[in-house]
């Protein structure tokens, strides 16, 4: 399985290098587009179990808070909320926990340390009450020499291979898209754009690569666009809720208010330069701020960002690279809503472009108004197999007319690969990648793309291409599917086990059930399976007929 993992990781960035070399210099459109199924679990002095040694890690391993008389003065005058008893009662629980506790601690052990003396007040604050104290707590993290320590990033010391690969895909995409690579990291996804910044800052400089924090925020955006820089600190609170930065993160606070004074010309000048952007993972809304206004429009660094050679999303920023017109219409981005729901309930429309609804909880929500636009093919899904994202695909292809729909698992990138003459995908990391082609309402039909596969685009038809089915391994004899209805199938992953087993058995049907819901499989002549590599999600699948029905 290593030997497996180590060819193809060389055999795709040699081809990815090939392709660049010979095509960048005839065009400047070429674009190399990394979509993550989700966050990068890489090693890294924060993130210690993801690590094969944690004895050679340097660098900030935690966020650190202190409960001040400076923090205390500031909560009780500036409480975000009109919540007087929530107030009232968290100040006596933290005057309380200061006389005791006068050393800075971990975010864990703050709470549970708070949770030991009044569980009830820590339970009952909302979100922007929580934030907000744990902001106003929070303490520079230094070192001896009184520098702000970062989070350090050791691509070498990674506990899985799977991110090991993306990662090292991307650096050699970087590297041979110019001879002096540039890479801007772009954290707006984030809550807390400033903490989350070293970490994807560490992340190509540990591979020698120049990485930059491109200090767009939410906060940013709307100021430099609004001429109201000299307010920044104020705006940052109001739209983005975070407060405090200025103390924590004082470099990075800094640089924003810099670029911001700079303005839109140097933001677009700095796009302008670099090989690569990079965007996070962890909220749509965040990351559509900074690439629209509230109506819908382009902010004026939308094309400078979208016309990068190297662009790579994770988690949820993938969701966003979505975008842009196709046969089908305009091409949609889900921002919110879990699986089994979106199937009972007909999907909202966002009501306004990086607002957060106010729907109920597990409502699809979707962005008509798309993202980026870099994949402009159908919505894409992210977690897809992991949180069982099926139905919720399947539910925005129902209204929005869009053919295809692609979901990527986690630890795993769907690569868009765009040259003069060329445009085709291909799958590494852990797992697959979904693809699902509508054909009336709640029908069509599934392909599992393992990893390593490469797929053939040529209008809107997507085929495993004849390089990945000839290298495909024998097929393997075990035991046909059992004669049953496969319970709770839109649970625990088990819709890509019941694909892989449908593969590896060659089954021309199979039935599944969650909860009022009956999801039918149907093998026809154009089916195909091919085992592309001897993992649990090995099996790639083609052509597959579905359908959902109630009873």
């Amino acid at each position: 399985m290593f030997l497996f993992k180590t060819l193809s990781r060389i055999f795709l960035t040699t081809f990815i290098a090939c392709l660049s070399i010979s095509s960048f210099a005839q065009s400047s459109k070429n674009q190399t587009l990394v979509m993550v199924g989700g966050a990068l679990n890489v090693c890294s002095s924060v993130n210690a179990h993801h690590c094969t040694n944690q004895n050679e890690l340097q660098g900030k391993q935690a966020a650190q808070f202190k409960i001040t008389e400076r923090a205390l003065t500031e909560l009780k005058n500036a409480w975000p909320s009109a919540n007087e008893s929530h107030r009232k009662r968290v100040i006596q629980v933290l005057s309380k926990l200061a006389k005791s506790h006068s050393e800075s601690v971990t975010k864990s052990a703050l709470l549970w340390t708070w949770r030991d003396i009044d569980n009830e007040s820590l339970s009952e604050l909302d979100s922007h009450e929580f934030n907000f104290i744990l902001d106003m707590l929070e303490v520079a993290v230094l070192d001896s020499n009184g520098n702000r320590l970062k989070e350090q990033v050791f691509n070498d010391l990674n506990l899985e291979k799977a991110n090991s690969d993306i990662v090292d895909f991307v650096g050699a995409s970087i590297k041979v898209s110019s001879q002096t690579p540039k890479v801007l990291v772009v954290t707006a996804s984030s809550r807390d754009p400033y903490a989350a910044a070293d970490f994807y800052q560490s992340l190509f400089e540990n591979k020698g690569i120049k990485t930059e924090w491109l200090a767009l925020t939410s906060a940013s955006a709307f100021a430099m666009t609004h001429n109201q820089c000299a307010d920044l600190k104020n705006i940052r609170q109001a739209k983005m809720h975070v407060y405090n930065r200025e103390q924590v993160y004082t470099d990075r606070v800094l640089a924003e208010q810099a670029l911001c004074d700079a303005g839109i010309k140097t933001v677009r000048e700095k796009i302008q330069s670099a090989t690569a952007v990079i965007f996070n993972d962890e909220q749509q809304t965040n990351l559509q701020q900074v690439l629209f206004d509230n109506n819908g429009k382009k902010l004026p660094w939308f094309d400078d960002l979208q016309s990068r050679p190297v662009i790579m999303s994770t988690g949820v920023s993938s969701l966003l690279q979505a975008g842009g017109q196709n046969a089908f219409g305009s091409v949609p981005s889900i921002i919110s809503g879990d699986g089994i729901t979106s199937l009972r309930n007909k999907p909202i429309q966002q009501e306004c472009t990086g607002c957060v609804s106010e729907q109920a909880t597990g409502e699809l929500i979707y962005s008509s108004t798309g993202g980026l636009g870099t994949f402009n093919y159908g919505p894409v899904d992210s977690q897809f197999s992991e949180n069982n994202r099926m139905p919720r695909l399947i539910s925005i292809l129902n209204a929005t007319g869009q053919r295809n729909g692609f979901g990527i698992d986690e630890a795993t990138a769907l690569v868009m690969i765009h040259s003069t003459d060329t445009r085709l995908m291909t799958v590494i990391g852990r797992s697959g990648v979904t693809h699902i082609q509508s054909q009336g309402e709640n029908k069509g039909l599934i392909d599992y793309w393992p990893t390593g596969a490469v797929i053939d685009i040529k209008g809107n038809e997507f085929t495993l291409s004849k390089s990945s089915t000839d290298k495909a391994l024998a097929t393997i004899k075990i035991p046909p599917l059992p004669m049953q209805r496969f319970g709770n199938i839109f649970e625990a992953e088990k819709l890509r086990s019941l694909l892989q087993a449908i593969c590896l058995t060659q089954e021309k049907q199979a039935v599944a059930q969650q909860d009022e819901f009956l999801l039918a499989f149907n093998a026809d002549k154009n089916t195909e399976y091919h085992r592309l590599n001897n993992s649990q999600t090995g099996c790639a699948v083609s052509n597959l007929a579905f359908s959902i029905e109630t009873f």
